[in-house]
């Protein structure tokens, strides 16, 4: 009937597992996508609510990795696994070098933005502060009165 691996387990487990694996790699590589186009567009603020799903299907996938290959007794895997395995892994590696690149530019964009601001206030602080007298606010008198001086003598 199924082929048996090494610790009991049919071949077509193995293969399970290994669609399991490229089903969380696709879905990975899809929350990588969407935040790389986030970022590229600049909307920052939506980037947010992707990370709880990156947190989760990332520790999907090492735990799904970590059972497929407990599950295989370290054999090596089928030509079928194996090209399955590759193709999954293709595509998140497609991924993550897009969104690193987007974020590695992104931060970059930010602090250059971030020192342009930093010194124009400083300038203006500077230029405020050098050379020039100090504005004082104007003082008020309690009453004015007007006089006038004779110089005819």
């Amino acid at each position: 009937m199924t082929e048996t691996a090494s610790d009991g387990l049919a071949a077509d487990e193995i293969l399970g597992l290994s669609d399991s694996l490229g089903e969380v790699a696709d879905r990975l590589a899809a929350v990588l996508a969407r935040e790389t186009a986030l970022v590229r567009a600049m909307r920052i603020a939506e980037i947010g609510g992707l990370h709880a799903d990156k947190a989760g299907l990332t520790a999907l996938y090492q735990t799904t990795l970590k059972s497929l290959v407990a599950a295989h007794g370290g054999q090596p895997f089928t030509p079928a696994v194996k090209e399955r395995l590759a193709a999954a892994g293709e595509r998140l590696s497609t991924a993550v070098k897009d969104n690193e690149l987007a974020l590695r530019v992104g931060k970059v964009a930010t602090e250059r933005l971030i020192t342009t601001i930093v010194a124009a206030v400083k300038e203006e602080q500077k230029s405020t502060s050098a050379y020039a007298p100090q504005r004082l606010p104007a003082t008020r008198r309690g009453f004015m009165t007007a006089a006038a001086l004779d110089r005819r003598l």
